[in-house]
């Protein structure tokens, strides 16, 4: 590869369902194969508490967030281990999950989502269908339930 040439960039975007840790799958083992780095979205646009909510409340939203950045960090270690040569770039946002995956795509080749939607256009839901008609690159939607070329499962990445 020229050194003008640019590297591609699969962008994947993830929560806490298991449907995201097979798309992420999906994804590391297409950028490995294509020689691309991988962009691991995290974005959630839960509200914290406000400073006056209880104290149980910021609590408990405060250990939800340590939880989903740890599974995010197993899921991402198991491709880590996968494909010890992959480039990986890890984004956390507390922007609104489908803004942050539209911008991340305006330098994307490939946007990689789960879905546990049997198929339908009308089970997809608002993330998924927003992404689909405003993404500057294409977009894959990987069923939750599909198989996956990693050799390793990421369901061994679960907390």
């Amino acid at each position: 590869m020229s050194a003008e040439m640019s590297t591609e960039r699969i962008v994947v975007g993830m929560d806490h369902r298991s449907e995201s840790r097979v798309a992420l799958g999906w994804a590391a083992a297409e950028a490995n194969r294509r020689g691309a780095d991988l962009v691991v979205v995290h974005a959630s646009d839960t509200p914290s508490p406000a400073p006056y909510a209880p104290v149980f409340r910021r609590a408990e939203a405060e250990r939800r967030r340590l939880s989903e950045r740890a599974a995010l960090d197993r899921a991402i270690s198991v491709v880590e281990e996968e494909y010890p040569d992959l480039a990986v770039r890890r984004y956390t946002s507390l922007e609104s999950p489908v803004k942050d995956l539209l911008r991340h795509t305006e330098a994307a080749d490939l946007l990689v989502l789960g879905s546990s939607a049997p198929g339908a256009e009308a089970h997809l839901g608002p993330l998924l269908l927003a992404c689909l008609r405003h993404a500057r690159c294409p977009v894959v939607v990987v069923n939750g339930g599909a198989g996956v070329p990693p050799r390793r499962t990421l369901s061994a990445a679960r907390g």
